[in-house]
């Protein structure tokens, strides 16, 4: 915002100085209430933005995994895809053997020439369940990370909203004393009571984003 709370406690302080009768020294307390209330919206606003960036930083880094985790898992369906089709086919080889007479040789002889699909066909076996697991599991870390991203920028988008409000709020309080300020140096009551309402505003503004007032969706609960 265009003001801190320490040009509004100078503004108290300049007040000060001028407080010589009963209503300038009760517009002065005013003013000092106001930059207190000032002072602590002002904090908790650069919290929340702070909290913003924080989260939108956590979306991408999850977002990145979801990237990885998808490569990783289609790479891993795909190895255990072309596994299983080479197993396919080995059983199948098999079957078209067997079903062959013996002309040329013994069993011994057959059993030699089909040894070796054999034991792929029961290493496939063991291992393809294994993989698939692996791909199932890189999967889930895929989803949970998609969660957590979606997770983090909807709550980004809530603390987003609260800190619209602070600094809303912000900037009522900001002008409510300069309205007080105002009253001091012309003697006015009106600009005091303007600069209360001013106040007022801006503090109910600042609670209705602390506490998710009219703030549908994006309020905090």
């Amino acid at each position: 915002m265009g003001h801190g709370p320490e040009e509004t406690l100078e503004h108290a302080e300049h007040a000060q100085h001028a407080a010589h009768n009963p209503f300038d020294r009760r517009v002065t307390v005013s003013i000092a209430i106001v930059a207190a209330i000032l002072a602590a919206v002002t904090m908790v606003g650069h919290e929340a933005h702070n909290e913003t960036l924080r989260l939108q930083g956590d979306a991408i880094k999850e977002q990145a995994l979801v990237g990885v985790y998808r490569t990783d898992t289609a790479d891993q369906y795909a190895f255990y895809q072309a596994k299983k089709n080479r197993g396919v086919m080995y059983e199948a080889f098999l079957d078209f053997v067997s079903m062959m007479p013996l002309r040329f040789g013994t069993e011994q002889v057959q059993e030699k020439a089909t040894g070796k699909w054999k034991k792929q066909v029961e290493q496939y076996a063991k291992e393809l369940p294994k993989m698939l697991e692996e791909a199932e599991k890189l999967k889930k870390k895929a989803e949970e990370s998609q969660e957590r991203a979606d997770k983090a920028v909807s709550d980004s988008h809530k603390v987003h909203a609260q800190a619209d409000r602070f600094d809303l709020g912000e900037l009522a309080l900001q002008l409510g004393v300069v309205l007080c300020s105002m009253a001091i140096l012309t003697k006015s009551r009106p600009f005091w009571y303007s600069g209360l309402a001013c106040s007022l505003l801006g503090l109910l503004v600042a609670l209705s984003g602390y506490f998710g007032w009219l703030m549908g969706e994006g309020g905090h609960h």
